[in-house]
């Protein structure tokens, strides 16, 4: 009897510990405004930038986005080296994209993409982050600036 109170005990300490655990649903709706920094222009078809930004939250927070992206003109295709939505200084999540469809529009030298933004991880809060998010973007070129919409949500492990 002793031995199957024991075993009862700690398959209810299990369930409450996995229950503890569980996943939260985070759902990220913005639309940041940003601003686009060159870093390598010297290959014509591949346009390397940086950019940041941020959002107005409907709560009165804000949350940034930083990236790294690759244009690539001549095949229609943008992929980034790294996405970080940053929620707080020790909350962040990492994401990123691949050949998305992008097109390049040299008369008003502007390109627009949206496809999948895939959550790879992150700190804090979003440590072991999963999910795909939308993501939806124009930018102009003659000026350093242009939108970011994202959307969806984020799976975290916490």
């Amino acid at each position: 009897m002793h031995a199957l109170l024991r075993t009862f005990g700690l398959a209810a300490a299990l369930f409450i510990s996995a229950a503890a655990l569980a996943s939260e649903a985070v759902p990220v709706n913005a639309t940041f405004g940003i601003q686009w920094t060159p870093v390598d222009w010297n290959n014509p078809a591949d346009r390397i930038t940086e950019t940041l930004g941020a959002a107005g939250l409907p709560n009165g927070k804000t949350i940034g986005i930083a990236t790294r992206d690759h244009l690539n003109v001549i095949t229609g295709k943008i992929t980034s080296d790294y996405v970080t939505l940053v929620f707080s200084d020790t909350d962040w999540v990492y994401a990123k994209y691949e050949n998305i469809p992008a097109g390049f529009d040299p008369s008003t030298n502007t390109a627009s993409f949206g496809g999948p933004l895939q959550v790879v991880g992150g700190e804090g809060r979003f440590a072991g982050a999963t999910g795909t998010l939308a993501i939806r973007s124009r930018i102009l070129f003659s000026m350093p600036v242009g939108t970011f919409l994202v959307q969806g949500v984020i799976k975290t492990a916490k």
